[in-house]
């Protein structure tokens, strides 16, 4: 067993045995990756904070259901992605606000390409008007560089069907920024 195995077993025996500082580890270890997948999901940053938040207190919650059969992180995205599944459900008639709303205003910083933030915006979007299940593929692979494998064991699917989504999700993706980019 690694390393980092090990040390990741540690880490959720702590979680297991109610150690605040185990916690606050684990949530650190992950916060990044797992919030930036849940708006990424949602495209709604005060939504993403609220699924956040709840992953963590479901973790805490189940985490002695934990059997240890997957990697920690497959299972903390199961929740996240199952709760931004849940919440897609209920907002049917969806509004999004953009990200940039929220975070950081590249377009003041005079290194940052405009063009580029205005293509990053416009990838965005297309993620976003793509079905749920083509979605969670397509950003757990491009976004967070998870293998099918790995894929197919957060979504619980065969990694046949997480490639047939990736590819259908790509394929609309291209037609889409052909057809937003026609004439540039």
């Amino acid at each position: 067993m690694s390393g980092e195995m090990m040390e990741e077993q540690e880490l959720i025996g702590r979680v297991r045995d109610g150690d605040p500082g185990a916690i606050d580890d684990i949530v650190e270890t992950y916060k990044g990756p797992l919030f930036a997948f849940i708006l990424r999901m949602v495209n709604d940053h005060e939504t993403a904070e609220d699924l956040f938040q709840e992953t963590w207190l479901r973790v805490v919650r189940y985490i002695h259901s934990f059997r240890g059969e997957s990697k920690f992180s497959t299972w903390l995205f199961q929740i996240a992605m199952n709760l931004c599944r849940d919440t897609v459900r209920k907002k049917r008639r969806w509004t999004q606000e953009p990200i940039e709303d929220h975070v950081y205003h590249l377009s003041d910083d005079p290194d940052v390409d405009p063009v580029r933030m205005l293509r990053a915006q416009q990838v965005r979007t297309i993620i976003n008007e793509l079905p749920m299940k083509m979605r969670e593929v397509i950003v757990l692979k491009y976004y967070h560089d998870l293998s099918d494998k790995e894929i197919a064991d957060i979504v619980r699917c065969p990694e046949g069907t997480i490639k047939s989504r990736y590819y259908r999700g790509s394929e609309i993706i291209r037609k889409k920024w052909e057809h937003l980019n026609k004439g540039i």
